[in-house]
């Protein structure tokens, strides 16, 4: 039997499968230029954290310093919540986020400068990190929101899962090439720098964070920008968002349960350095590894949610998404192995991503454009908000509790979350989505 048409046949159909189902948001010039642009700022911002979060563990050697780099990172969307996605609806997306990444790429530069030049302390990498977090808690809401206005309402699901596959792509991409910098510079030794060799890597890595911007910048530039239907009213408040959850309790509970998701899953990625050197008994390299596999489960998650996503699909991609992260839980709290370990890191990666993309198109496609920054501004808060608690308490916990143990007890809280998610989702389904404007995507 001869083959080799059905094996064209099914090339032809996974070629029509990318283009017309899993990259279709593709098709439209802004939101392309916006994809381009940050493809490359995603996995410098990914290389710069890797560096950061390796460098303050071996600086510190205690388990807490990562922890306290990720809420600096994350802690100011908090506060700045309300503010960002309030002027998220009243100017222009496009100039906010032109502002804010150029913003971005001055801080890396001057990570680069107080390491290379031998000045940095955990203390000053903290505060550098918490300057980057607030310049974050204005960009996250508006680049949440900018989505539906590079799209048509029919595309918003899948490009909010291209956005996932993008930030996951980074995810894996960066923490490799992180680790290939510092195996890089530890070769060198001192043939070109003075600095020990894990400033070397971090200074390496704060540089090419930096020259990433340029991208983003340059594909901002160039997008035509996009004018929504209706402008928000300058008397209008943040508490117009929180009035608009309050009024459809399905999209609230999502919020809080997405909240309480986070709180027991996220602090996984400040532990992975301890867990790496106390578990599985290695260094940097495999630390970046366990990243990598982490990012390349969430890259599969962000796949199959561009790919497969849909209205009647959310509630099952919810429950299967939260189910897979619970279980790699689980799986890394009983090895200790690194190709073990790995695998479970797939699983947590696609869990959590293919969970909180579908959340997160959830709200965009569910909430009207007047309103749009606001609503995304508690969603980007609450991931924040339960950020606190999560790593810190994490943090804290692995100072006297062997890692594994930690990862037990956040397996516990994953469960108890998944069981009122599944009430949630039978008692309370979610509105149907409003009508959102058509993006000018010329």
């Amino acid at each position: 039997m001869d083959t080799a048409p059905l094996s064209e046949s099914r090339s032809i159909n996974l070629k029509h499968t990318l283009r017309d189902r899993t990259f279709r948001s593709l098709r439209h010039r802004n939101y392309r230029l916006y994809f381009l642009g940050q493809s490359v700022s995603f996995i410098g911002s990914w290389i710069q954290t890797t560096a950061l979060m390796w460098l303050s563990y071996e600086t510190t050697n205690d388990p807490a310093w990562p922890a306290y780099l990720m809420v600096a990172q994350v802690g100011p969307t908090l506060l700045l919540g309300p503010f960002g996605g309030t002027i998220a609806d009243r100017f222009s997306k496009r100039s906010i986020i032109l502002a804010t990444q150029f913003a971005f790429m001055l801080n890396a530069l001057a990570l680069a400068l107080i390491v290379g030049l031998d000045v940095f302390s955990p203390a000053l990498l903290l505060g550098m990190q918490f300057v980057g977090g607030v310049i974050q808690g204005i960009d996250l809401p508006t680049r949440l929101a900018v989505v539906t206005e590079l799209v048509p309402r029919e595309d918003v699901m899948n490009a909010v899962g291209l956005n996932s596959l993008l930030f996951n792509t980074a995810r894996a991409a960066g923490p490799a090439l992180a680790g290939l910098i510092f195996l890089a510079t530890n070769s060198l030794g001192n043939d070109w720098s003075h600095l020990p060799s894990a400033q070397q890597g971090a200074l390496v890595c704060f540089l090419l964070n930096a020259v990433s911007y340029l991208a983003v910048l340059w594909a901002l530039a160039r997008i035509q920008s996009p004018e929504p239907a209706s402008r928000t009213d300058t008397k209008s408040s943040f508490w117009d968002g929180v009035r608009y959850l309050w009024s459809h309790p399905g999209l609230a509970g999502l919020v809080l349960l997405t909240g309480c998701f986070c709180v027991f899953a996220w602090p996984i990625l400040t532990l992975f350095p301890a867990y790496t050197k106390l578990v599985l008994g290695r260094a940097e390299g495999s630390y970046s590894l366990l990243l990598s596999s982490f990012g390349g489960g969430a890259l599969v998650g962000a796949l199959a949610t561009a790919t497969y996503g849909s209205l009647q699909r959310r509630p099952l991609f919810l429950m299967i998404g939260g189910g897979i992260g619970w279980l790699g839980l689980l799986l890394l709290a009983i090895v200790n192995t690194l190709p073990l370990a790995m695998i479970a890191c797939l699983f947590l990666g696609f869990g959590m991503v293919l969970y909180l993309s579908t959340g997160q198109s959830t709200l965009q496609t569910s909430v009207p454009n007047e309103v749009r920054g606001r609503v995304m501004a508690i969603w980007a808060m609450m991931l924040s908000a339960s950020s606190l608690p999560g790593h810190l308490s994490a943090g804290a916990l692995a100072r006297s509790l062997a890692v594994s143990d930690v990862l037990l007890i956040m397996f516990l809280g994953v469960g108890i979350t998944l069981g009122c998610l599944g009430l949630l989702l039978v008692t309370r389904p979610f509105p149907h989505p409003e009508p959102l404007p058509e993006a000018l995507s010329a």
